[in-house]
């Protein structure tokens, strides 16, 4: 068991964590009045939908553009009522669903030139609302989701809708985003529920299980915002979830992502890479920005097939979070060892799939002091130390 322990402190020593650094910042400050939807520009800005309160009964008017090197706003479009989900077209028009409006007791459809000049496509029918939008830049289709009426739809320049999917699991949907294969995503606000479009089928990709804000796609993963726990979530195309940031406490605290507070998150775009997110504060009005970086100095041998990802709290005064992501599937096991090598309990045991995994270690009954979480998965082990306050 000593020789166990020493070869613990050998494998923390000589192989420090292959960890991806999640980093929050707030570039946006508080009041902004961007609430809402934000989607990447092809002129390189950040374009955020003023959407207003219920509660007093306030419309937002406007979509704001953020320069992404000053970060200083202007009002991109206006006279909008509710703005809501936003999409480009490669050629910088840019698509805006007004999510109610008074005078017409409904949603609103409205196109947008570069130039800022904006034009109604299409009002919906009598109370019926429109919360999300997706530009499909491969065929040239775009859609649109309703909240309330729980259904997509394609629309085109004239303003004729074409059905794709109504109800069959749709639930408060806003969030939409395309895939690497180009293929739609729905992420219902209501339930968390997370489904990809099969032609008038709906097939789950993942239920995170807490309200879900909005849908963007980077690099091999989605992103999502939970609005109502105040965190922002990765989901593997395999359906895998993780948080990729925020401590489930709502606030505005900026850093590290296991540290990092939101605001009732709501809209949220990537880049292309995936490796800068935007995200819009509903709680504070803010913007944020969450930068992932590679792998540390550090990294363990590239073919390494399993890898912890930073714990959190660490020190903890009761529990904490133990998260790794798995570069091919396998059968993982998650364990905790005090400073003698002795196994305390295994915290997790079984197959997992490919992508970002959590499970919840509870330390309650621990006495204070020093402990090993480790990882195996196949022939490779990886460790973390972890205080208990």
């Amino acid at each position: 068991m000593l020789r166990f322990a020493t070869a613990l402190a050998v494998l923390l020593l000589a192989a420090p964590l292959r960890a991806q650094t999640v980093t929050v910042e707030t570039i946006v400050p508080a009041g902004s009045a961007i609430v809402d939807g934000l989607a990447l520009g092809p002129d390189g800005a950040l374009y955020g939908s003023e959407f207003g309160t219920f509660n007093p009964f306030v419309a937002g008017t406007a979509v704001t553009r953020v320069d992404l090197t000053t970060f200083a706003t202007s009002v991109h479009a206006d006279d909008f009522s509710f703005p809501n989900g936003l999409a480009f077209r490669p050629d910088g028009t840019l698509y805006v669903v007004s999510y109610y409006d008074a005078g017409t007791n409904s949603g609103r459809v409205w196109r947008v030139a570069p130039d800022g000049t904006a034009q109604v496509i299409r009002t919906l029918p009598n109370a019926i609302t429109v919360s999300g939008a997706a530009y499909d830049a491969v065929n040239g289709t775009l859609y649109i989701a309703s909240y309330d009426s729980n259904w997509i739809r394609t629309l085109d320049d004239s303003g004729a809708f074409t059905d794709v999917v109504s109800m069959n699991g749709l639930n408060g949907p806003a969030g939409m985003a395309f895939d690497s294969q180009n293929r739609l995503h729905v992420a219902n606000f209501e339930d968390g529920k997370i489904f990809r479009v099969d032609g008038s089928a709906l097939t789950l990709l993942a239920d995170v299980g807490e309200a879900l804000g909005f849908l963007a796609y980077g690099g091999d993963r989605f992103f999502a915002t939970g609005i109502r726990d105040h965190r922002i979530y990765a989901i593997t195309e395999a359906g895998e979830v993780s948080v990729l940031a925020g401590t489930g406490s709502p606030g505005s605290v900026d850093g590290d992502g296991a540290v990092a507070q939101f605001n009732a998150p709501n809209g949220i775009a990537a880049t292309a890479t995936g490796d800068t997110l935007y995200v819009s504060d509903a709680g504070t009005q803010a913007v944020r920005r969450i930068t992932l970086g590679g792998a540390t100095a550090g990294d363990v041998t590239p073919d390494a097939t399993g890898a912890l990802l930073p714990i959190a709290p660490n020190p903890t005064a009761s529990g904490a979070t133990v998260r790794f992501r798995l570069a091919e599937p396998g059968h993982v096991e998650v364990a905790l060892f005090d400073t003698l090598g002795r196994r305390v309990r295994v915290v997790a045991s079984g197959l997992r799939g490919l992508g970002r995994h959590e499970v919840a270690l509870d330390m309650d009954s621990l006495a204070p002091g020093a402990y090993v979480v480790t990882l195996r998965h196949g022939d490779t082990v990886e460790s973390q130390p972890l205080v208990r306050l």
